[in-house]
């Protein structure tokens, strides 16, 4: 089978992350690196790659079928049009864009040129994410009743400072950087959020953007959910920390998602289901079993990229695209709104 030939453009952390994912993947060739700051030139060629600090010269000189591209979100629109007119697929990190007129022109340009708009919410390729989908989504632990989203972990001082300063601005608090993520989990596993009440908070850091949220949401099937995050008290609780997907976070074990159904529970991702093994004695004076789920790991962005080359070759279809991205980022932009409004945000 032909292998296909990527390109990336950023290099910073994501960025790098996926530079050194392609460069272990044998059913591809990684053909080239673009960044702006030349210190990157070393990192692109010790993974045996080419550089350019133009990645408008890359995507004129070199041969490619598709690219991925981890820039600040003002740039997704762009960067993605201009390569999307070059007949070039993307894989363009999460949020699709940085609003939804962005996002709604990105989609235009890869549809008017013919080339495949894949985006980056990585963890619908997490073997564990999927899991928890066909169990919801199968029916086994009942009809959904609810979901519990927890993340609590703590940003140190020098996350906001520097170069990165534009974290503790309106736009770069955790709702955009960290709740983007469970929003999309939360869409992928049990469907379409119809309806949300957000409660914003900054009174701890007293930053212009959010420190603190809390979320009620309904989903389409007629389930109810609700979401704790806060990146400015002590804890170990939430994704990064519990699903040890990525070593840069402390690891430590906890419970961060609970789907309740009619006929069990299951956390994640511990992947433990409890449940009433007699349906005659079900009820609050019985005891429960308990199950454990066992799950494979693979790593989620190894599996992206091998479903990116899948959807170039046409055997594939995407994870998530350019449409469905745009829903996750619209339920996003929502949360703010509903905060600074103090109402409730209905969705069709």
């Amino acid at each position: 089978m032909k292998k296909v030939r990527l390109g990336l453009i950023g290099m910073g952390m994501i960025g790098k992350l996926h530079a050194e994912t392609m460069s272990k993947m044998k059913d591809l060739e990684f053909v080239a690196a673009s960044d702006v700051d030349a210190k990157h030139k070393k990192t692109a060629e010790g993974l045996g790659t080419k550089y350019y600090q133009s990645y408008e010269d890359m995507i004129s000189k070199e041969k490619m079928d598709g690219l991925v591209i981890a820039v600040p979100n003002e740039l997704h629109l762009p960067v993605g049009a201009t390569c999307a007119k070059k007949g070039l697929h993307l894989l363009m990190e999460k949020p699709i864009a940085a609003d939804l007129e962005s996002a709604d022109r990105l989609i235009q340009a890869a549809q008017e040129n013919k080339v495949h708009l894949m985006v980056g919410h990585h963890r619908r390729h997490n073997p564990f994410i999927e899991e928890l989908r066909n169990i919801v989504r199968g029916g086994k632990i009942g009809k959904l009743v609810g979901v519990t989203v927890l993340w609590s972990l703590y940003k140190p001082r020098d996350y906001f400072q520097g170069q990165f300063a534009w974290r503790a601005q309106p736009g770069g608090g955790p709702i955009r950087i960290n709740l983007i993520h469970e929003i999309d989990n939360i869409r992928y596993i049990c469907g379409d959020i119809t309806r949300l009440y957000a409660e914003v908070s900054n009174e701890t850091r007293k930053f212009p953007v959010e420190d603190t949220v809390s979320i009620s949401l309904r989903l389409a099937g007629g389930a109810v959910g609700n979401i704790f995050l806060t990146d400015t008290a002590p804890g170990n609780i939430g994704y990064e920390a519990n699903a040890g997907e990525n070593l840069f976070f402390y690891q430590s074990p906890g419970t961060c998602y609970y789907y309740y159904g009619t006929e069990g529970v299951i956390t994640f991702p511990g992947m433990r289901k409890s449940f009433y093994r007699d349906p005659a004695k079900a009820g609050w004076q019985f005891p429960l079993s308990e199950d454990g789920i066992k799950v494979d790991r693979e790593d989620p962005y190894t599996r992206q990229i091998r479903n990116f080359c899948g959807v170039i070759l046409g055997t594939e279809s995407p994870k998530i695209d350019g449409v469905d991205a745009r829903k996750t980022l619209e339920v996003t932009l929502a949360i703010q709104k509903s905060g600074e409004i103090g109402q409730p945000i209905h969705f069709a």
